[in-house]
């Protein structure tokens, strides 16, 4: 549960499949937030005493069933903090994202069986998302602000094939 006023720092996932889609949920916020659904990476909140590479382990196996280790995941590749305004138009939250990236290259089926009792209520869906889906017409919000533009610019052109 987000307070507010607090500040939430989480540790996110960029999962990148063999075919340069990103994967993404569609979540709702706390339910005190009152504001729309929007689409995220798999990630979350980093615990008491846990270290911002060890919260995106256990969030990415949580959320997915995938399982790597710190080293495999490496060091952060973007970090970006930022303001949500509840839907009451009064209260809000601020926020630190630290993202690192994970590539696979095998067919991938979410795996829902470690997810907690907020995200059976709060994950409403999850796809894959090519670059060309960021440039459509979206219903919900795609977060945090400035995800979509760092995917397009920083990691997207690092992930093709070099021309010669």
């Amino acid at each position: 549960m987000v307070a507010p006023g607090s500040h939430r720092k989480t540790a996110r996932v960029l999962l990148i499949d063999e075919q340069h889609r990103i994967l993404l949920l569609l979540t709702h916020f706390d339910p005190d937030v009152k504001l729309p659904p929007r689409w995220i990476t798999p990630g979350g909140g980093i615990d008491e005493g846990e270290s911002t590479i060890d919260a995106a382990v256990r969030e990415l196996f949580e959320e997915t069933g995938i399982q790597v280790s710190a080293p495999i995941l490496g060091e952060s590749v973007w970090e970006t903090s930022g303001r949500w305004l509840w839907g009451d138009g009064r209260n809000f939250h601020d926020f630190t994202d630290t993202f690192f990236l994970h590539r696979i290259n095998q067919t991938f089926e979410l795996d829902r069986s470690n997810w907690t009792a907020d995200e059976h209520r709060d994950v409403l869906d999850y796809r894959w998302w090519s670059p060309e889906d960021f440039f459509a017409p979206q219903q919900y919000l795609i977060g945090p602000p400035g995800l979509a533009q760092f995917y397009l610019d920083h990691l997207y052109p690092k992930l093709l094939p070099q021309s010669r």
